[in-house]
């Protein structure tokens, strides 16, 4: 299950940014995830609450955020949202299109002693 590898990388991530900012009680953890990115958000949940006791507080909270896959065109350059896994663009119909969201697992911030908010970004 590769969910509990990217949870016990978050973590360390975190105690990294807990070290750095002088200690604290972490409270949530935010995190982004992709449609894409290939990480099941009930599994990501369920790893987090198995791993999180033994590095932060029981109560430390994950906020997880589903980001939908966003693409632009190659040929006319429209942006747009990826519906049921068609990768070609609804202004020209080309299937040439690049993914530029949704394929990602980002740490956006870490709430410490309920307060302070610090921005990250994770792979």
């Amino acid at each position: 299950m590769h969910e509990r590898s990217l949870i016990r990388s978050l973590l360390r991530q975190v105690e990294q940014i807990v070290a750095v900012e002088g200690g604290g009680k972490v409270t949530e953890i935010r995190v982004q995830v992709g449609d894409l990115s290939g990480v099941e958000p009930l599994l990501f949940q369920t790893a987090f609450d198995d791993m999180v006791p033994s590095v932060f507080s029981s109560d430390c909270r994950l906020a997880l955020e589903i980001v939908p896959v966003t693409a632009v065109c190659s040929e006319c350059e429209h942006q747009f949202e990826i519906v049921d896994f068609q990768f070609r663009c609804p202004e020209c119909q080309t299937k040439s299109v690049q993914v530029i969201q949704g394929d990602e697992v980002t740490l956006i911030s870490v709430s410490i002693n309920s307060n302070n908010s610090i921005e990250g970004v994770a792979s």
